[in-house]
């Protein structure tokens, strides 16, 4: 949540009005959350495209990896399974694309929790931890940690042993 003042003075009387603003993560719920997360563990609901672009699994997809040539490797290999995401694979997460050396390991996290507890479970994580400032994105919180163990920390604690 987002707290705000204004002060207006207005001759010899000041008035103080205090605000309590729902940011954009607060409104929405945990069910919404899940339910938009994408094959490879990325949170569609939160992408800073989100407005525009609705997940891979939408049919507002504006995701450049998936309209490209190739596509999306996560993307063809769970639609050619029937299956709602890596979470579902017994070999998930794998070494392809989204899950490569070049990316970062926050969906293979990702992915490895919503497997062991749920995507309820990871929704909860990720919004309470974007309540109490922990940002969720490209190059944010989750993606400037060095090991798996320490974005489970921060998944589940709301810190991690590598934070300060």
């Amino acid at each position: 949540m987002i707290f705000s003042s204004v002060q207006i003075v207005t001759g010899s009387r000041i008035f103080v009005f205090s605000f309590i603003h729902k940011s954009k993560e607060a409104a929405m719920n945990v069910k919404e959350v899940s339910d938009n997360i994408g094959y490879c563990g990325s949170m569609c609901k939160l992408c800073h495209n989100a407005e525009r672009c609705g997940g891979c699994k939408s049919a507002t997809n504006s995701f450049g990896r998936c309209l490209s040539a190739v596509g999306c490797y996560q993307y063809n290999c769970c639609v050619s399974k029937g299956i709602a995401g890596c979470w579902d694979c017994d070999t998930a997460p794998c070494d392809a694309d989204m899950f490569g050396e070049e990316h970062n390991l926050r969906n293979r996290v990702f992915v490895k929790v919503a497997r062991q507890e749920g995507l309820l479970k990871l929704a909860e994580y990720v919004l309470r931890n974007q309540e109490n400032g922990i940002l969720y994105g490209w190059n944010k919180d989750y993606d400037e940690l060095g090991n798996e163990d320490a974005i489970i920390d921060l998944l589940h604690n709301g810190k991690s042993c590598d934070r300060n």
